[in-house]
């Protein structure tokens, strides 16, 4: 396990913040604030930073609101499966 990464299971309960997304269209429905659990949090962000850089950390990230909704379906290429509302 990195020092970046939380746990591999994730059975500690740690979540990442979501930010609420209108979506960009139609199919998109509008999702209001949630969070996810930590290691899917993780998992966007490999996405994120191959694309990106790592100009911002994982934990970074979440500290300034963690990823919209939307753009989380991107990077995971699904809605993510651990979204609760907040």
């Amino acid at each position: 396990m990195s020092a970046e990464k939380h746990c591999e299971t994730c059975i500690c309960g740690r979540r990442a913040p979501v930010q609420a997304d209108r979506g960009n269209n139609p199919s998109e429905k509008p999702k209001g604030y949630g969070t996810i659990a930590w290691a899917e949090h993780l998992e966007a962000y490999g996405t994120y930073s191959g694309k990106y850089g790592k100009s911002q950390s994982a934990e970074r990230l979440a500290e300034r609101g963690g990823f919209a909704y939307w753009e989380l379906t991107d990077l995971l290429g699904h809605e993510p499966k651990t979204w609760q509302p907040r």
